[in-house]
């Protein structure tokens, strides 16, 4: 009986507008910091960057911007 009373919670959390929105915000971040190094590569038209690369950390955080935003509208209710 709990875990019915659990599971229709979560479900109405998660249909809320804000965690959506929050979990489209998370999802872009993710994509943005993986995909970091191939952004970098393609904006300097080189096959290899270096680690300390600015568009290549810039990127990265975009990315981990992205997601702490994400976390902070899925708070606010």
């Amino acid at each position: 009986m709990t875990t019915a009373l659990l599971l229709v919670s979560l479900i109405e959390r998660l249909s809320q507008a804000n965690v959506i929105i929050g979990i489209i915000l998370c999802a872009i971040g993710i994509a943005v910091a993986v995909l970091a190094r191939r952004i970098a590569c393609a904006a300097r038209k080189t096959s290899n960057v270096p680690n300390d690369d600015t568009i290549l950390v810039t990127t990265k955080v975009i990315g981990l911007i992205f997601i702490v935003v994400a976390l902070v509208v899925m708070i606010i209710q």
